[in-house]
């Protein structure tokens, strides 16, 4: 398909435009002693009276498109000179001379007040332009310094990861030799004491291991775009692969698609593994949606085990805190604040843990109406 040539501009519309907008103090000269010898000729020598007086508003008009309301001097002068004429032909001065005349000044000064409005919007839109260019000119210069900058952090991101992998893959090796070593001492060693120390190096290793994936989730965090995720699948194939024992999982969600990092699935994952260690006497983990202010909505997780402390709502997604590495949580509120989404938790003591998801309008929506 043809492209449309781009409209040409003001200054490239051909030699009448410009004559017309530019201002020539010699061609108006010429065309005032123009006006004034038809003014002598057709009036005063022929008689005529009304058709040449035409060619004077042409003369105006010119006048007020180079010069703005200023021309109202030349249609001043014109109609002194016409309603002169007429007097002396006439030895009156009948009204009709007098409108004409007062028509070239009002001719004048709409036409110059247009003509002066037209030249200072054409004058900011120059300058404007002018500036538009100069900012352009900056901002690809600022791109292309960003994309070199964006390339250099790509590299080093990607080295570093590299790094990061084979390091965390050289400790990971390291310490399943450990845990191996372990397991041979502890079938061994008959002591009681000994094997208490064992079990102690077992879980301490243990807990590194987990350190150690830890850091390679979070190493993934951020670096991929969020996309649109269905959360009744995601729990399905959690349910698929992880081992529930009497634990069940039900979900009314209505078709909840999140719009959240690729890592959402962890924070299913995660909740899911906190119930499983720490609720004690979970039988039931449920998912289901309320709405919220501002047309938000919350993703709820409940379970029916022991619950949070009141003292533990907050602390429990600090780094750190908890009976084994003290990561998942922290992990759950890293990867929903990169799209904007928090987590509270607002459940009883006793009564089970309460999860509320508050996910923004936009971040949300129903794909279908979830089978049950």
């Amino acid at each position: 398909m043809d492209q449309k040539k781009p409209a040409p501009e003001c200054e490239n519309q051909g030699v009448l435009w410009k004559s017309l907008t530019a201002p020539h103090p010699a061609g108006l000269a010429l065309l005032i002693i123009l006006g004034m010898v038809l003014e002598f000729y057709l009036h005063y020598h022929l008689g005529i009276e009304i058709v040449y007086t035409h060619f004077f508003y042409l003369i105006i008009v010119v006048a007020a498109l180079w010069y703005g309301v200023r021309a109202i001097g030349v249609a001043a002068f014109f109609g002194i000179i016409h309603v002169s004429v007429t007097y002396l032909l006439t030895s009156a001065i009948p009204p009709d001379a007098l409108v004409r005349a007062g028509m070239f000044c009002v001719v004048a000064f709409v036409v110059g007040t247009v003509a002066e409005h037209l030249h200072c919007y054409h004058d900011l839109l120059v300058r404007q332009n002018r500036e538009l260019t100069l900012l352009n000119t900056e901002l690809r210069e600022a791109n292309a310094k960003l994309e070199t900058s964006r390339t250099a952090y790509e590299t080093a991101n990607r080295k570093l990861n590299l790094l990061s992998s084979i390091t965390r893959h050289d400790i990971h090796n390291q310490l399943t030799a450990i845990l191996g070593y372990i397991g041979l001492a502890s079938m061994r060693v008959r002591d009681p004491e000994i094997q208490s120390l064992l079990q102690k190096e077992e879980l301490a290793a243990e807990n590194i291991v987990r350190q150690i994936e830890f850091t390679k989730n979070y190493e993934n965090l951020g670096v991929h775009a969020p996309l649109w995720q269905d959360v009744t699948a995601i729990i399905g194939n959690i349910k698929s692969v992880t081992s529930l024992g009497a634990v069940t999982i039900e979900t009314s969600l209505d078709g909840l698609e999140v719009y959240a990092d690729p890592l959402f699935e962890k924070v299913c994952i995660n909740l899911i593994d906190n119930s499983l260690r720490h609720g004690e006497r979970v039988r039931k983990i449920t998912f289901s949606t309320i709405p919220y202010a501002n047309n938000a909505i919350a993703l709820v997780y409940e379970d029916d085990g022991v619950g949070v402390h009141e003292e533990d709502k907050e602390r429990i997604f600090e780094k750190g805190f908890g009976r084994h590495t003290g990561l998942g949580l922290f992990l759950v509120r890293e990867i929903l604040a990169i799209t904007g989404i928090t987590i509270k938790e607002r459940g009883e003591y006793t009564k089970g843990v309460r999860f509320e998801i508050l996910i923004p309008e936009g971040k949300y929506r129903f794909s279908r109406t979830e089978g049950r």
